[in-house]
């Protein structure tokens, strides 16, 4: 009996290790990709980056803030860090795992709207998840990624968090390999493009929502900027433009503009709105009604640094090229 306990216990640690090597491995090959799920982790994990500009938000933010744009008239260096499909709570996540590996920018772009200022309880098996999978191992995410959803089995148990991921496995193992090479849309220094044209489905499906500010969005929105205060690092509150006929079926649109504009008075920040501007009455610069194609995102950041340069309160992060 002892004798087979041992054998037993034996088969099940080495089955332990083998699996936590398989984790690794298909972690690393994640990270290989040049697929903007994992790129921006990528970069953020191997550390040493020195940007002077850290670009924050939602897809809003991913789509909309062009780095080629802004490096070039800025002659300074940006990153977007932005999460599609998150609110604030995601968006502090990745800048959390930023500035553990790389020095604090000077300048911080964030991306606001409504729905920055949510929290989603849970990441797990949400929009695109699977870009969470390999910062379990970084260790000052895992209390981060615990207060996030992850719970005792997806942080411990190899492969655990995989199950229902069969193709994220695949192309995983097959990098990590060298046996194929994934390109899956790649991102430029975090920026990611729109493609296509205009698409009214999307803004046809829309029905009328009442505008909600969470208290606890609003919370660690404050907290961040308070943080950035203490850090001397400028932020900037940046609305960027969205199809003007879908604001129409937001209600108290202005109440979560005028506590964009509190809130940026309280903590030093400057808030720049371009919801009203006019190109957000013209579809052509839209693919769908919140996300500006890739033409109108350029357009969109040259008058960004432009407005930034002409603007004293930061006049010592941008010079003209």
């Amino acid at each position: 009996m002892k004798r087979f306990l041992l054998k037993f216990l034996g088969f099940a640690v080495l089955v332990l290790v083998l699996a936590f090597g398989l984790d690794r491995l298909i972690c690393r090959g994640l990270l290989m990709m040049d697929d903007y799920r994992f790129q921006d982790y990528s970069a953020m994990l191997k550390g040493g980056m020195d940007n002077d500009i850290l670009i924050m938000g939602n897809s809003r933010g991913k789509s909309h803030f062009d780095t080629r744009v802004i490096d070039s008239l800025s002659q300074k260096r940006s990153f977007n860090i932005s999460i599609g499909g998150y609110p604030i709570n995601a968006q502090l996540l990745k800048y959390q795992l930023y500035r553990e590996h790389n020095r604090k920018p000077d300048l911080i772009i964030q991306n606001i709207d409504y729905l920055t200022i949510q929290v989603m309880q849970d990441i797990r098996h949400q929009h695109e998840s699977e870009q969470f999978f390999p910062l379990v191992y970084d260790k000052a995410m895992r209390k981060t990624l615990r207060e996030a959803g992850y719970g005792f089995l997806e942080l411990n148990v190899p492969l655990y968090r995989f199950f229902g991921y069969q193709q994220v496995i695949k192309n995983g193992l097959l990098e990590a390999l060298h046996l194929k090479h994934y390109a899956s849309r790649p991102s430029y220094k975090g920026f990611l493009s729109e493609k296509g044209r205009w698409n009214g489905s999307e803004l046809e499906r829309m029905k009328t929502e009442q505008v909600t500010l969470s208290a606890e969005g609003k919370s660690l929105l404050e907290g961040f900027l308070a943080q950035c205060q203490a850090d001397s690092i400028q932020v900037i509150l940046v609305n960027s433009p969205f199809y003007a006929e879908a604001r129409t079926k937001l209600m108290g649109y202005e109440d979560a503009r005028a506590y964009f504009e509190q809130v940026a008075e309280k903590y030093g920040c400057v808030y720049l709105d371009y919801t009203d501007t006019p190109e957000c009455y013209d579809k052509n610069n839209f693919v769908v009604s919140v996300h500006l194609n890739s033409d109108a995102a350029r357009k969109f950041s040259q008058t960004l640094v432009e407005d930034l340069i002409s603007l004293n309160k930061i006049e010592r992060c941008f010079s003209t090229p």
